[in-house]
């Protein structure tokens, strides 16, 4: 439903997106997640035709959008970072207008308003003057603006910043039904890991305009480092010692009275085995061996932290290359 490839966006000697691909199912939740400045809300405007790329195509519900910007603007529903409300009017005539713009029949209006309004929980605001509404409420009208035509495809850019837990909660519940009982395709950005991890089947990790990661959330986690916890009967300074010198442990730290002993490992087959024969070795009662599982934080963090370690080693290289031959 959404295939872009190689897309570059600049602004002067600025690469606000530099080369990013992907492609997403229909019916499917598709996440980007990143920093601020990642690239995120600019690859959402290319592709729902408010920005022209510079260099690269994308396609939007079997559109080009270099060439029918028009038919996939019918096709999409947006919900960008700043609602951009027109707040001297009540959500229902705001949204009935929105409402004739996107062709929605006049005989169906009232009842897509009301419903859209009341799945957003602002049914009972219906006839007050957006102007007084707080942020989340204008977040909510906006939300419902989006959905308003029924698109096929929807571009949601921090869809429960500002909401309750009540609203946010409804919003998730509405996306997740959108994507798979009605098919539609959702291209979330969020800052809000926990909700990516419940909504997006895919995420794209992304810094300075390239992807740096996809998957699963579980493929994802199957490239960091296994946090393992180890529960022993007491756990002896000279035990610990012999631990953390063992191949594949990092970052050992254990609690001696309570003979909790936590690492990590990239190879736990082979390095858990080895712990649990040391510990036995030293005569230690082992009591209990698991794997805590990583949260999605933990795996953003690595991922776009270990990118930033790699970028600087390569400007360092580029740098000492750039000395020796000038």
């Amino acid at each position: 439903m959404i295939r872009a490839e190689r897309l570059v966006k600049t602004f002067g000697a600025f690469h606000a997106v530099d080369g990013f691909s992907f492609e997403v199912e229909p019916g499917e939740i598709y996440g980007l997640l990143g920093p601020n400045g990642a690239g995120k809300t600019t690859t959402t405007r290319m592709l729902s035709c408010l920005l022209r790329p510079s260099s690269g195509t994308a396609w939007v519900a079997g559109h080009s959008i270099d060439t029918a910007a028009h038919v996939i603007r019918g096709k999409i529903g947006i919900l960008t970072e700043v609602p951009g409300l027109y707040t001297r009017l009540t959500p229902v005539e705001y949204l009935d207008f929105f409402a004739s713009v996107q062709a929605v029949p006049r005989a169906a209006r009232a009842a897509r308003v009301e419903e859209v309004l009341r799945l957003v929980g602002m049914w009972d605001r219906r006839r007050a003057v957006m102007r007084a509404f707080s942020k989340g409420m204008q977040q909510r009208v906006a939300i419902a603006r989006a959905l308003l035509h029924d698109p096929e495809v929807l571009f949601f850019d921090e869809p429960t910043a500002a909401l309750d837990p009540e609203a946010a909660k409804s919003v998730r519940d509405h996306l997740i039904d959108l994507a798979t009982a009605r098919r539609r395709t959702v291209l979330l950005c969020t800052h809000n890991l926990t909700e990516a991890e419940q909504l997006c089947s895919r995420l794209s990790i992304v810094q300075n305009g390239k992807q740096i990661a996809e998957g699963t959330p579980r493929q994802l986690r199957a490239g960091l480092q296994h946090a393992m916890s180890l529960r022993v009967g007491v756990a002896t300074p000279e035990l610990l010692g012999r631990l953390k010198a063992l191949p594949g442990v990092s970052d050992l730290d254990g609690i001696p009275r309570d003979g909790l002993i936590s690492y990590r490992t990239t190879t736990p087959e082979r390095t858990n085995a080895d712990v649990v024969r040391v510990a036995v070795a030293f005569g230690a009662d082992v009591l209990g061996l698991e794997e805590r599982q990583a949260s999605m934080e933990e795996v953003y963090l690595s991922l776009v932290q270990g990118h930033r370690t790699l970028n600087g080693q390569a400007a360092s290289m580029n740098g000492r290359v750039a000395d020796d031959h000038p």
